[in-house]
């Protein structure tokens, strides 16, 4: 993991001195979180670079070496990625979309109507501990900026991999077309969005520890993102007691040490807004995939 940090550091330093993160504070980072969050950080900063964008309007793929459709949603995959796992991961998202007696339908169609026309997008990639020459890529015109994190085809397979597809397809879920559908309730730099309401509720009740997210506060709209889309991502797998599907719940605890609680019922008993915030917006839209279909998809 030490070689992959060193990789990114290599490659664009660049960065430190445009997020104010010294070599120091990036070295002692050796978590998989927080590589994650300088991850995210190189990925917002390659999104608006204007000269890889401009490369991409003679390039149908842009940086990346294939791509599918899911749900209005377009999955870009670079060099490596095996077919049928990126073929799975759009399954993965379809199943997010069942229909069911609490489907509101104007909502939903309006969730998928803002997923195509601000061209939002999501990047799958092969995971490689020591490649010096990973680039994060640059989608083809007109796809820009609408776009979170990776989901990454890793070695590890059940588990693992289901909590790698889950959680970054909701982060692009919650941070990206939520945050473009429904602006006001999802603004992640408003203190005053239900989103935000909901995030602090858990806070403060000592169920979401955002203690591991302190490097990256001098980046304040970085740091907004990344609280909430966790945040978020937690909530709903809770939701879906998806903890022990996902690999997420710790021995002893329906949770883990990040964010404490695993279950519907402990969500609807401890944290009324977060309830809120899920049956307002995403149980209307989203339906919670099946298992049993998901274990399919990414088998041990």
């Amino acid at each position: 993991m030490k070689k992959f940090l060193r990789t990114i550091i290599n490659a664009h330093k660049r960065l430190f001195t445009l997020f104010n993160i010294t070599y120091t504070q990036f070295e002692s980072a050796l978590t998989m979180k927080k590589i994650l969050i300088l991850f995210f950080l190189l990925i917002a900063y390659s999104c608006n670079n204007e000269n890889d964008q401009e490369k991409n309007e003679t390039n149908d793929l842009g940086d990346f070496n294939a791509y599918i459709d899911a749900k209005n949603l377009r999955l870009f995959a670079k060099e490596g990625v095996n077919d049928l796992f990126l073929e799975n991961v759009g399954k993965a998202y379809e199943a997010m979309f069942e229909d069911n007696i609490l489907i509101d339908e104007s909502m939903r169609s309006h969730y998928l109507s803002i997923s195509k026309s601000k061209y939002v997008y999501q990047r799958v990639g092969l995971f490689a501990e020591d490649n010096p020459n990973f680039d994060p890529g640059t989608p083809p015109s007109p796809f820009d900026d609408n776009a979170t994190d990776y989901i990454w085809e890793i070695k590890e397979k059940g588990e693992e991999q289901i909590g790698e597809v889950i959680e970054h397809l909701l982060h692009t879920v919650t941070n990206v077309i939520y945050y473009l559908a429904y602006s006001n309730e999802w603004n992640y730099d408003d203190t005053s969005s239900l989103l935000n309401k909901a995030m602090q509720e858990s806070i403060d009740k000592g169920i979401y520890d955002i203690s591991s997210y302190d490097e990256i506060k001098n980046d304040k709209e970085i740091y907004n993102k990344i609280l909430t889309q966790e945040y978020a991502y937690w909530l709903i797998l809770a939701e879906w007691n998806y903890f022990i599907i996902a690999g997420k719940k710790m021995e002893g605890i329906s949770g883990n040490e990040e964010f404490t609680i695993g279950t519907s019922l402990e969500i609807a008993s401890q944290l009324p807004l977060g309830h809120k915030l899920y049956k307002e917006y995403i149980e209307k839209i989203l339906s919670i995939p099946d298992p049993g279909t998901i274990k399919l998809l990414f088998p041990n």
